[in-house]
């Protein structure tokens, strides 16, 4: 078996083995299975499954369908190589008599995902999931909980699984899913569901400002759809003076071949000083987007009494993906801060000694300095800025606390990037640094 899996290895470098056995575990356990439900099974995207698919077709039978099934003597070799089921996901919630109920409302209401506001229903077992990890978290009893959107019928699966929050604000840009939900809700004795709509594009009702316990979002996939919704949701989550927190449920999905996008929601998520308390990959499934594999990852996101709502927010006419052909583009900039702690005395009073070491990591990195400026503060703390051919390199020097920040911006890439920090130690006598990339 061992020999098999890394033969498909060769062809599918970007699966792992486990991954490989779980899905050949997958296609013999359900013999027969549609490409489509073996994306939703694994929450693997489209393409890499047609890679996988290619590279096994040897063992499978030909037809004319979009079915995967093995012929007879490879399924007889498969079934004897004792594979293991592979976990898609880590956690796991299920409620099979909430999620028939779930069921039956979206056949009889007939609801249809609008491509213009990026709705792709969640799988009727992924809003029982979405509403119980919730409750399993948190204890929804006496909070009061906002979704922005609700596609995916939460505030209807609460009262389903028998959940009763104090109260459930539905807010979204839908009027027909509000209608849908305020005629289930009605029928369901429920009056603690409100609705409202609003595009997310506007400010929200000050009514809605630091209201909510908790925030519910699963947001279009683009940085400034994630941008916008988890400010609107910072915006209407209750401020906590202790540190209990309050949360917001965020879901997000790509491909896992753009690590690049993840890296970007995760430094969106850390803009607003969020917590990311706990990240569930592949959490929930959809009916459709299979170039994600119709799956996002769930981000449990606690509040801080440091955390902010951001005032830097641009246009957001196009915050969809539908509308959004490419990202937007900006100069190339490579940004860094560093802090360097325990530098001797003697080099941070020196105007010399700090124009020679800057002058010798200048070089080190070919950084051409065309100007430079001194200025001189109380305690005899500087602030040196470069001038440079391709941008700018600020120093700024605590002698009384042996510290010393570099700020360096530049517009083409850095010779050497990797070795900065060791050079600036090296120059300065530093005993350690602290390094961050900004962009």
């Amino acid at each position: 078996m061992n020999q098999l899996i890394s033969k498909i290895k060769e062809h599918n470098k970007d699966l792992k083995n486990r991954e490989i056995e779980g899905i050949l575990y997958l296609l013999i356990s359900n013999h027969g299975i549609s490409s489509m439900d073996l994306i939703k099974a694994t929450g693997l995207p489209k393409e890499t499954l047609r890679i996988f698919k290619t590279s096994i077709s040897h063992l499978l039978e030909k037809n004319d369908e979009d079915r995967l099934q093995f012929t007879e003597e490879s399924l007889k070799v498969l079934r004897e190589s004792n594979l293991r089921p592979y976990d898609w996901s880590t956690v796991k919630y299920a409620n099979a008599a909430a999620e028939a109920g779930l069921v039956d409302i979206r056949k009889k209401y007939k609801l249809q995902p609008k491509r213009e506001f990026d709705q792709f229903f969640a799988t009727e077992s992924t809003s029982i999931a979405k509403t119980m990890v919730m409750e399993n978290k948190l204890g929804l009893e006496n909070k009061d909980v906002v979704l922005l959107g609700d596609d995916d019928l939460i505030s209807i699966a609460l009262p389903l699984l028998g959940i009763k929050p104090k109260s459930v604000t539905v807010l979204d840009i839908d009027k027909d899913l509000l209608s849908v939900i305020e005629d289930i809700t009605a029928d369901m004795g429920i009056n603690n569901t409100h609705t409202s709509v609003y595009d997310f594009r506007k400010d929200p009702d000050k009514n809605l400002l630091n209201k909510f316990d908790v925030v519910v979002t699963d947001p279009p996939y683009t940085s400034s759809g994630v941008k916008l919704f988890l400010n609107r949701g910072v915006q209407l989550l209750k401020k906590k003076d202790d540190h209990s927190g309050s949360y917001i449920f965020f879901y997000y999905g790509n491909s896992f071949k753009s690590p690049e996008k993840t890296l970007k929601v995760q430094d969106i998520i850390g803009r607003f000083n969020l917590v990311i308390e706990d990240k569930i990959d592949k959490f929930a499934r959809y009916n459709g987007a299979e170039s994600i594999g119709s799956a996002s990852s769930l981000y449990v996101l606690k509040s801080t009494s440091s955390t902010f709502e951001l005032s830097d927010l641009s246009d957001y006419s196009d915050i969809y993906t539908y509308s959004s052909t490419s990202e937007e583009k900006f100069p190339y900039v490579d940004h860094f801060t560093f802090k360097l702690y325990n530098v001797p005395a003697n080099m941070l009073k020196s105007k010399t000694a700090i124009f020679k070491a800057a002058g010798d990591f200048c070089t080190r990195h070919k950084l051409k300095v065309v100007d430079q400026k001194v200025t001189k503060f109380k305690g005899q703390g500087l602030t040196v800025t470069y001038v440079l051919s391709n941008s700018n390199l600020l120093l700024h020097t605590w002698p009384e606390h042996g510290a010393l920040h570099v700020d360096l911006v530049t517009c083409s890439p850095i010779y050497d990037k990797e070795g900065l920090s060791y050079t600036l130690m090296k120059v300065f006598g530093a005993k350690s640094i602290d390094t961050r990339k900004i962009e």
